[in-house]
Formats: structure tokens, C-alpha cells, sequence
């Protein structure tokens, strides 16, 4: 049983549609209930023991109701993947407190709740498995390197970065058997991408549309944008027991972008 939040769209999407290919059972978690729905119908070709959950991963009792419906129905959890995050990409000065907030409560809060309330149910499913479960984070490039559009998407990413190794050694020292890794996608070809390339117009008034979305493919040495699927297939390796010595690590799938 795998939990996948912000799986509606986008990498999320890819990765509910990876776990199930590789015979998971898949809990979409989303606020969007439309393509939640939508992508739920989609997986059902494959696997009909998979459903849709609409949750807001900044809201504690939202998680806590979850977590009930959980130990009702007397779940277990092998993967969390911590996908849902969003992206502000404004000029600091322009940002309001309650955009601020926002933000880090998504990229950051949610994260925290997610492993919080899902840690119990990994434990148990942990136990019963030869390698433990397994928690993928999803950070960025922007975790690693500074972000030119949006320092503060930076700093929520940074924090993914090192809250993970920790939560590596915080499990390890708790014995849990439950391993943590996290993947960095460069500029990928998504609705978040798209909002990347739309800030880097907004903030260079100058530029032409196209001028935006060659600046990306520019800057990554591959001389492409990253589809979805790719980063889901390093998703799902974290996810697997072929990862099963990996915990605290970092995967980088951004054709090279941060090599430079």
C-alpha cells in the first residue's frame, strides 16, 4: 500500500501510475478532487483497490482523520511519497505574509504531518517486510542549488533536504525499520514548470514567451525539460526494495543542471 500526496497532477500523477504498474494499491491524496477522481479512473484499468483521498496536507485534522480511516480499515503503509509542495515564484518584496505562510505550509508543514501521522503504519508494515518500508521526499533542484526566481520555494526545498537526512538518523536510532530518501527534479515538463517559465517572464518583462521556455531547456546540459515519468521511475526506485541500502540519500534527476 503506497500513499502518494499532491497525486492528482503532474509528478504526482506519474508516480500513483509507476506504484501501480509495479502492483501497488495507491491512496491519491489531493485537494483536487476533480483530477483526483480523474486520475483514480485512469489507475482502475490496472488496480481497482486503489482510491481517492482529498486532503489538505497543511491541515493536522485533516491527517488525523485520515489516519483514522487508516486504522479502520486496518491498513498497512509501505510507501509515503511526500510529492504535494507548489510554487510562488514572486519577487520577495511582493510577497504577502499570507502567500509566505502558504507556501511553507505545503512544502513544508505537510511534510512534517505526512511523516508525523503515517510513521505508525510504516512501522507496522515495516516490520513484516525483509527491507522496511520506505518514505520518499520530494525536493527540488532548488533544494541543493539557490533558485534564480523564487528564493523562498529555495528555502522550503533546502529544508526537504536536510530534514530528510535527519529523519534518515532520527529512524535508524529509533530502530524503526523504515528507510527515507528524497529526489531532486530539475525544470520538469508540468503545471509547475509552466508556472516556473510564466515567473521568469513576469520578472524579465523584456522577454518573449519562447525566450522563457528555451531559457530552461538552456540551462540543463541534456538540452531538454525532464518529463514526469522519468522522475517517477526514480520514485519508484526509492520506493522498492531494489533501493534497500539507501537511507538519507539524494537522487538528482535534472539532466544535468546542477552539474554546472
Amino acid at each position: 500500500n503506497a500513499i502518494v500526496t499532491g497525486g492528482s497532477n503532474g509528478i504526482g500523477k506519474s508516480v500513483c501510475k509507476a506504484l501501480v504498474n509495479a502492483g501497488a494499491n495507491v491512496f491519491v491524496l489531493d485537494v483536487d478532487e476533480k483530477n483526483g477522481l480523474k486520475t483514480i479512473k485512469e489507475i482502475f484499468t490496472i488496480n481497482k483497490n486503489s482510491s481517492f483521498y482529498k486532503i489538505n496536507v497543511s491541515q493536522e485534522n485533516e491527517w488525523k482523520e485520515f489516519s483514522n480511516f487508516l486504522t479502520k480499515e486496518n491498513k498497512f503503509i509501505d510507501i509515503l511519497v511526500n510529492n504535494a509542495g507548489i510554487w510562488l515564484g514572486k519577487e520577495i518584496d511582493n510577497v504577502t505574509i499570507e502567500e509566505y505562510q502558504k507556501l511553507i505550509s505545503i512544502n513544508l508543514t505537510g511534510v512534517f504531518l505526512g511523516l508525523k501521522h503515517i510513521t505508525p503504519f510504516l512501522i507496522n508494515a515495516g516490520k513484516i517486510s525483509k527491507y522496511g518500508s520506505s518514505v520518499v521526499n520530494l525536493s527540488s533542484v532548488a533544494g541543493i542549488v539557490g533558485s534564480q526566481l523564487d528564493p523562498l520555494y529555495s528555502m522550503t526545498k533546502g529544508g526537504i533536504t536536510t530534514f530528510t537526512k535527519s529523519m534518515a538518523i532520527y529512524y535508524g536510532k529509533k530502530n524503526y525499520p523504515i528507510r527515507i530518501n528524497q529526489v531532486h527534479p530539475g525544470i520538469i515538463e508540468t503545471d509547475m514548470g509552466a508556472k516556473v517559465s510564466n515567473s521568469r517572464l513576469i520578472q524579465n518583462p523584456n522577454m518573449t514567451e519562447d525566450e522563457s521556455n528555451s531559457a530552461g531547456i538552456l540551462q540543463t546540459p541534456l538540452g531538454r525539460l525532464g518529463s514526469a515519468d522519468e522522475v517517477a521511475k526514480t520514485i519508484l526506485f526509492l520506493s522498492s526494495d531494489e533501493s534497500s541500502f539507501m537511507t538519507g540519500s539524494s537522487l538528482v534527476v535534472d539532466g544535468g543542471l546542477t552539474a554546472q
